[in-house]
């Protein structure tokens, strides 16, 4: 009785551990839900700041979602190594103008993430940070 017993409170404590370390193992940080970003560009001594609020999904390391900022919307991809982050945001504006800025960062342990920020469709360079809202 007493070895059944024995081997039951071991195969249930194998058991919480080894779903304890799931979010372990699959090494990327929980990016899903709705943040707010906030970046600067700069182009040739000219800054563009945009504000977008996003809706991201997760599934394992690849994100997905929309993002709305004032003048501009689009669909945001990305992926998620840890608890850094490489996002990159489809934009268009009201007149069809399209942008394409890439963002890459790291969630720190205050729970905001802080990055760099690039555009493809000028050659533009910034930094951005975000937070889940």
């Amino acid at each position: 009785m007493r070895l059944v017993s024995t081997v039951r409170n071991l195969a249930a404590a194998t058991a919480i551990a080894a779903v304890a370390a799931l979010p372990l193992a699959a090494g990327a940080a929980n990016f899903a839900g709705t943040w707010a970003f906030t970046g600067s560009l700069n182009y040739h001594g000219t800054t563009s700041t945009t504000a977008p609020v996003c809706m991201l999904r997760q599934s394992g390391n690849v994100l997905a979602g929309s993002c709305k900022a004032p003048n501009f919307a689009g669909p945001m991809t990305g992926t998620v190594s840890g608890r850094n982050v490489v996002l990159q945001w489809h934009a268009t504006n009201a007149a069809g103008f399209k942008a394409v800025a890439t963002m890459r960062g790291t969630w720190g342990a205050d729970g905001v993430v802080r990055g760099t920020m690039t555009s493809m469709s000028w050659p533009a360079t910034g930094i951005f940070t975000g937070q889940r809202m």
